[in-house]
Order: structure tokens, then C-alpha cells, then sequence
């Protein structure tokens, strides 16, 4: 059998960023002091999120199954079992004054389920609980372990928080911004690119009902300058003043699918070679992050871009060390100064903007399994390994009216994706390095649009596919493909008077029955929503 792929989540949650476009946005309060002009924006969200499915029992059943590590959010919550409960909010402060701006953004959870309620474990599952007591963890049977309640249970950080300024160079329009910010480069929407290298994501907050896309992406402090060079020709250059780590879900959340990386991982099970700590992870420096680019826009109104960074991974490799006469451990690894180059095209086809996004590294991290003893006489069955990475986006967004029987606006983005390396084999169970020497697959978004159904009322039906055809694909950019996977949602996103939102997602999760089993393919869910904005 294939090792089952345990970073579905974190692609997932890239893809319900892009899938997260809301039908309106609220004005926000305005008002003047002086020469300065304040803006303030709140959003306020009550959200609540079932379990549709029953447990596949390939995925948790076999003590000595390869799923063994990536089961415990599963086996906590039942079919049925509400699996989050949770209030939230969202609060934005902007000024201006002459050339000078300034943006603060921050937000704050409570989720009920995970501060007040137990889990549904057994007592047969709670023995396969990497964190529980006679696996030599802290965590008591009905617990989540204490570090998932602090990412998933309540919390309060600031996201945002920089000041820019513009000036001229001759004639033209250029800027400085410093602080915490999202800085993201690339034209695909859908599949990430560069920018999940230059931006952490919040994997645990993806997954979770109710959500904007401005709560997924993580902004890092950084200095970015834009210069205007010609009417058609501009530069950015970035610096990071720190390095932040990607927040996958944590240990036993409902859509978790890692038992040994993440918030609340404690220990690893090794069979019968009992279990293993894990040990602090092996950061990266918070220095030596940056970038820069080039963008060309011509006469016609097509974009030529051409970028370079410099970054260290914010996505882990997992370093497993078997030790027979002492202590085993496992270890999150970030491996420092990962190097790629980004080209993009990107303009308008008749009335469709498509583009292509292509990036390529020399010395990109993958998972590698090869057996080996290190210089203490241990044998580590899996590290990280460098290796030649190349990845193509192909898409497309376009907006159709012809066909006002079903709506009077369809809002279509597709995207397909390739990836090549030099480590991988034609065969998953042929390499050591979890993904194969090539991948591809595809996906789509499309949101169908009803106007005034009633007075100040407008709805939205989104409705999401994404099949990973061939291959397995490495996570360096979090697109994580993993063959015969498919994921598919529908919703419904209905806004009255610009500020109330009301919002249904079914999610479906799903793979083919003649490969391994995705890791969350018995985990589909429904999620309900309301949001105030003001």
C-alpha cells in the first residue's frame, strides 16, 4: 500500500481562500479629524459546523495501518456531532493623511465546542490517540490537547498593522510600506505560487465555517517598496524582518490530518515499537527573506512579470529518528533559503482574463523516506531532502450572461495545474520522496448570481470542484495533488441591505476506491453562517 499524503488541509485551505469571495462588502464608517480621513470596518460572525459522514473504517481500524498518525480528528467527533460552534470577529482601522497611510487589522474566536464540550472518542480509538496518557502524552480521554484549544478554542492577534507612504520619482507613482503585511505575488487565484513561500496561511482558520479570506493569509513584518520606472514598467523589492511558521489545524480538530505536526502534537506511534516524543521543531533564521520583481504592462493591456525570492519554508518536513537503545523523537524541519523564479502572463481574450503562472526552484524541500544511520548510530526513517521543482497554472475567469434561465450572472474561474521534479519516480511506491515525477490536475469555482430576489436582497450559489487526476505532488507550495482526490462544495451566500450575510456550505470529500484512501475522505461536513458587517 501507498503511504496515504497527510497535507491535504493545508491545499485545502488555500482553496477555500480563493473560494472565499463574499457577494458584497459593507461600507465602512467614515469620518474626518482634521486633515487626517479614519476608516472603521467590523465584522461580527456566529457560525456553526455538523458532520455528515460516518467514519470510513479503512481510515482508522488497523493499529498497524500507515493512517495510524493521521486518524485523530477523526476519531473524535461522530456523524452528526456538531464539530464547531463559534463566535467571531474581525475589526479594521485605516487613516490617511496627505501621502501618508496607515492599516491595522485584527481579530479575535470563541469556539464552544472546543473550550466547553468533549470529544466522541472511544475507549478502543482512545488507545490509538497519539497524545494520550499511555502513549506517553498529557491528554486524558475526551480532550484535545492543550495547544489545539489555544488555535482552535479562543484567541485574540493582531494580523495586519503598517504604514505607507507615496512619493514620486519624476513622474511617476511609487511607495514604501513597513510593518505586518501580506505581500503576494502571481496571477493564479486558485493554486498558490510563489506567494504561500513569501506568506504563512492559517490552516486551522480555513477549515472553519464563516471565514474571509483576509483571516487566512498570515501577513509577516516586512519592508516593501514599489517604484514606477515608466508609464508601463515597474519594480518591488521586499525584505522580511521575520520568519512566521504556517498554522496547520491542530491535533485532533475535525479536518486535522496529521497526528505528529501541528498545534497539540505530542508523540508519534511507532507500532510495535511503542511511541516517540516530538521534540521542538528546527526553525529556519528570522532573517535573509526577500524579493523582487519586474511587471510589464503593455499598450494592449497584457501583464509580463518576472519575480525572484528568497524564502525560508513555512511548511514542514517531518524528521523521524528510531532510536533502539535510548529515546525515538520526531521533529518539525523548515528548511532555510529556498530559491525560486516566477514568470507570469496575464490579459484579456475577448472578455476573458486568462493568465499563466509559471515557477520554477532549484532547491526545493520534499519529504524524503530513504533509511538511513546518522552520526549517533540512529536510523531516521524520514527527513527532507532538496530537489528541482517546476509548476505551471493555466487559468481563466470570465463572467457569462447567456444564460439567464439558470442565472443572470455567472462569475467562472478554472484553473489547471502541472508539476514536474527530479526526484520522483512514475510510481509513488517506486520513490521515497512522496511524490511522483510529475502531477496534474484541475479545478473550478463558479458562482452563480441572483439581484434583488427581494428588496435590499442578493444571492450568491457557489459552487466548487477540484480533482487531483495523476501523480502526487509535492507540498512546497501547499497544492499538495494527490491522486484521484476530489473535493466539491456548494453554498449559498445570500446578502440583505449590503450587511447581513447569511451563508450555507456543504462540503464533500471523496477519492477513488482504487488508490489509497485521501486522509479526509470520510469527512464531509455542512456549515452555517451569519455575518454583520458595519
Amino acid at each position: 500500500m501507498c503511504r496515504p499524503d497527510k497535507r491535504a488541509p493545508l491545499a485545502a485551505a488555500t482553496f477555500l481562500a480563493a473560494s472565499a469571495l463574499t457577494p458584497g462588502q459593507a461600507l465602512a464608517l467614515s469620518f474626518e479629524a482634521g486633515d487626517w480621513l479614519f476608516n472603521v470596518d467590523t465584522s461580527l460572525t456566529a457560525a456553526v459546523q455538523w458532520r455528515t459522514e460516518s467514519r470510513d473504517k479503512d481510515l482508522i481500524d488497523d493499529p498497524l495501518d500507515p493512517y495510524l498518525n493521521l486518524n485523530d480528528g477523526n476519531v473524535n467527533f461522530d456523524k452528526g456531532d456538531l464539530v464547531s460552534a463559534k463566535g467571531s470577529f474581525i475589526l479594521e482601522l485605516g487613516g490617511e493623511y496627505g501621502d501618508f497611510a496607515f492599516f491595522i487589522r485584527g481579530d479575535g474566536l470563541y469556539d464552544y465546542i472546543y473550550e466547553n464540550e468533549t470529544t466522541g472518542i472511544s475507549e478502543r480509538d482512545y488507545l490509538t490517540y497519539n497524545g494520550a496518557i499511555p502513549n506517553g502524552g498529557d491528554v486524558e480521554r475526551g480532550d484535545f490537547p492543550d495547544k489545539t484549544l489555544d488555535e482552535h478554542g479562543k484567541r485574540l492577534r493582531l494580523l495586519e498593522a503598517f504604514v505607507n507612504y507615496q512619493f514620486d520619482i519624476g513622474e511617476q507613482l511609487s511607495s514604501v510600506r513597513l510593518g505586518r503585511q501580506v505581500i503576494a505575488w502571481g496571477e493564479a487565484t486558485i493554486y498558490q505560487g510563489v506567494n504561500t513561500m513569501q506568506n504563512p496561511i492559517d490552516g486551522g482558520v480555513a477549515l472553519s465555517p464563516g471565514v474571509e479570506a483576509k483571516e487566512i493569509f498570515l501577513p509577516t513584518n516586512a519592508i516593501d517598496l514599489k517604484l514606477g520606472i515608466t508609464d508601463n514598467l515597474n519594480a518591488e523589492a521586499y525584505y522580511k524582518l521575520e520568519w512566521e511558521k504556517t498554522t496547520q489545524p491542530g491535533v485532533g480538530s475535525f479536518l486535522s490530518a496529521s497526528d505528529i505536526t501541528g498545534p497539540g502534537a505530542q508523540r508519534i506511534l511507532l507500532g510495535p515499537l511503542g511511541s516517540a516524543k516530538v521534540v521542538s521543531a528546527e526553525d529556519p533564521s528570522s532573517s535573509g527573506q526577500w524579493g523582487a520583481a519586474l511587471r510589464y504592462l503593455t499598450d494592449a493591456g497584457t501583464t509580463f512579470a518576472l519575480a525572484y525570492t528568497n524564502s525560508h519554508a513555512n511548511s514542514p518536513g517531518s524528521r523521524i529518528v528510531v532510536d533502539f537503545a535510548g529515546e525515538s523523537y520526531t521533529q518539525e524541519v523548515y528548511l532555510e533559503d529556498v530559491e525560486y523564479w516566477q514568470a507570469s502572463v496575464a490579459g484579456n481574450i475577448g472578455e476573458a482574463y486568462v493568465y499563466a503562472d509559471l515557477a520554477w526552484s532549484d532547491n526545493a524541500p520534499f519529504i524524503d523516506t530513504t533509511q538511513y544511520s546518522n552520526d549517533l548510530g540512529q536510523l531516521v526513517v524520514s527527513d527532507v531532502s532538496r530537489g528541482e521543482y517546476r509548476q505551471l497554472v493555466l487559468g481563466m475567469t470570465d463572467l457569462y450572461t447567456a444564460f439567464p434561465w439558470l442565472s443572470r450572472q455567472i462569475v467562472f474561474t478554472g484553473e489547471f495545474i502541472y508539476q514536474d521534479n527530479d526526484l520522483g519516480e512514475g510510481d509513488k511506491t517506486g520513490t521515497p520522496y512522496i511524490a511522483t515525477d510529475d502531477a496534474w490536475g484541475y479545478q473550478f469555482i463558479a458562482i452563480l448570481r441572483y439581484f434583488a430576489l427581494a428588496p435590499g436582497l442578493d444571492v450568491d450559489v457557489p459552487i466548487s470542484f477540484r480533482h487531483d487526476v495523476d501523480g502526487y505532488g509535492s507540498g512546497t507550495m501547499k497544492n499538495n495533488l494527490i491522486e484521484g482526490q476530489k473535493w466539491a462544495s456548494i453554498g449559498l451566500d445570500a446578502v440583505y441591505l449590503n450587511n447581513w450575510q447569511f451563508s450555507a456550505k456543504y462540503s464533500f470529500y471523496f477519492g477513488n476506491d482504487d488508490r489509497d484512501e485521501p486522509v479526509l475522505s470520510d469527512r464531509d461536513n455542512l456549515a452555517l453562517s451569519v455575518k454583520y458587517k458595519f
